[in-house]
């Protein structure tokens, strides 16, 4: 007799547990936070002031973000380059998800 087989839900499958994995690295909630509520694209040197996060550690979550389809990065033919970042669609969907934990770990947690 065969063990019954157990679907995972879906947050622990492939790519969406890649995201679930990049939403516990430091500095990534605040991160979307500040991006989300923003409402604008940021520069390099406006996040790392903001978060007061080292620019070794925020260029790798700009990379993660980036793989994971979360930004969108536009550079500027200008010198010296210019490059701003924004949150994509797929990006700014996540910000009910992040309201609604803050504001239960607001409510909870304070």
């Amino acid at each position: 007799m065969e063990p019954p087989v157990q679907i995972k839900p879906t947050c622990l499958q492939s790519s969406a547990k890649n995201l679930i994995a990049l939403l516990g690295k430091s500095y990534v909630l605040e991160m979307l936070y500040f991006m989300n509520t923003h409402q604008k694209p940021v520069r390099f040197n406006e996040l790392k002031r903001e978060l007061s996060i080292t620019a070794t550690t925020l260029s790798r979550r700009l990379d993660e973000f980036s793989r994971s389809d979360l930004l969108v990065r536009k550079v500027y033919a200008e010198v010296p380059a210019r490059v701003e970042y924004s949150l994509s669609e797929k990006g700014k969907s996540l910000g009910p998800a992040l309201r609604s934990l803050f504001k239960c770990v607001n409510s909870h947690y304070a």
